[in-house]
């Protein structure tokens, strides 16, 4: 296999920490060729003299800046048009888009027009504009789109090449988050730092909440369906709360596939990099006769009401999942900053989900308007509950 020239979007968070571990192990095959971040300016200077021929870009102008005077004078480019230059450059052949948010969509466009290989951890892409995003890789064959969530990796693995008319139901396995097990009645006293404590997975503070609630769950919902091609009636979850089985996939003849392994973010980051390859990976191997057994669960709908919104974001189409999104990542941001409580973040999206009025049909900038309108919506709606 020829050397990937890589892209990396989101290079100093969890995601791209991880990249870039698996790079260095594979330097042979793996090459870093563009990094970018969003304001982490000390650690983005340290990896920018570890990848001195890196182009480079901070998504934050002060901070790109910054960062430009510190590397003495070495170009760091800045905001939405230095990510689009980055995946532009005639070297790239494959991009990571580890961003989080919907920064992530355009450059995912842009890296499809291109004809790249697109390893995508940026979940908003496919939750926003999955529609869009299904229509470009149809209009840009020589463009490959392979999921970097361990779940949606899990059955890219298990598909292994096979078609989705085979598939009877994807079943997406959920951790269940910190509050599995917490009965209903404590979920008023819920704090951040409770909240932030995931009982598996190491990972960046918005898609811990997100574990916490389980919308991260309904957004993998939304993502499979426009991954796999398969309707929602055909997309379940089931709580394993030893994250073992990252995920399963049931075909028509009754058969049940699953992927496990160690809760490791380079694995399937790896799979996404050189499939249908396998290559060495160092770390902890998985010891069935350690775990012995495995405990599945159906979700519980009541104390966790995130995917039944997202479930139904997804039957709705259009821009009521850019809604769903964009309203759950300012309320947890919200939350984050102690603004508004942990059950106040499934109420603010379904009430956003009401009011909401957009496209059947949207394009990207409608997508992004949706998007926009979502945020400063549960702005005014989290003042008004704080002042109630």
């Amino acid at each position: 296999m020829p050397v990937q020239n890589i892209v990396l979007l989101g290079a100093t968070g969890s995601i791209g920490a991880s990249t870039l571990s698996v790079v260095r192990e594979h330097p042979d095959r793996l090459r870093i060729c563009a990094l970018a971040a969003h304001s982490r300016v000390e650690e983005f200077c340290r990896l920018a003299h570890e990848f001195p021929r890196a182009k480079l870009c901070l998504y934050d102008p002060k901070a790109a800046k910054v960062a430009q005077e510190a590397l003495g004078g070495r170009q760091v480019l800045s905001g939405m048009d230095g990510l689009l230059e980055l995946v532009g450059d005639l070297e790239a052949t494959t991009l990571v888009n580890g961003l989080v948010g919907s920064i992530g969509c355009r450059p995912t466009m842009e890296a499809i027009r291109r004809g790249l290989k697109v390893c995508l951890a940026n979940k908003e892409t496919l939750v926003m504009a999955g529609e869009i995003i299904n229509r470009l890789l149809d209009e840009h064959p020589r463009a490959s789109l392979i999921p970097i969530d361990s779940e949606h990796s899990a059955v890219h693995q298990c598909l292994a090449g096979r078609p989705t008319s085979e598939v009877e139901s994807i079943l997406l396995t959920a951790s269940g988050g910190p509050f599995r097990d917490l009965p209903e009645h404590e979920f008023d006293s819920i704090t951040v730092e409770a909240a932030l404590k995931h009982p598996t997975w190491t990972m960046g503070p918005k898609i811990t909440i997100d574990s916490a609630t389980l919308f991260n769950k309904g957004l993998e919902v939304i993502e499979a369906h426009h991954l796999f091609r398969v309707g929602y009636d055909h997309i379940r979850v089931l709580v394993h709360p030893g994250s073992h089985v990252h995920s399963l996939v049931q075909f028509q003849d009754g058969a049940l596939m699953a992927q496990l392994g160690t809760p490791d973010m380079r694995l399937p980051i790896l799979y996404s990099l050189v499939a249908p390859e396998r290559v060495a990976l160092s770390g902890d191997r998985l010891d069935l006769a350690a775990v012995g057994h495995l405990r599945f669960m159906e979700p519980d709908r009541v104390r966790f009401p995130a995917l039944d919104l997202a479930y139904a974001a997804g039957r709705a189409g259009g821009a009521a999942t850019a809604v769903l999104n964009a309203a759950n990542e300012q309320a947890v941001a919200l939350f984050l900053d102690r603004k508004v409580s942990y059950r106040s973040i499934a109420k603010l999206v379904e009430t956003c989900l009401e009011k909401a009025a957009f496209s059947r049909h949207p394009d990207i900038d409608e997508l992004l308007a949706a998007d926009a309108w979502a945020r400063r919506r549960v702005t005014e709606l989290a003042r008004v509950e704080t002042l109630s």
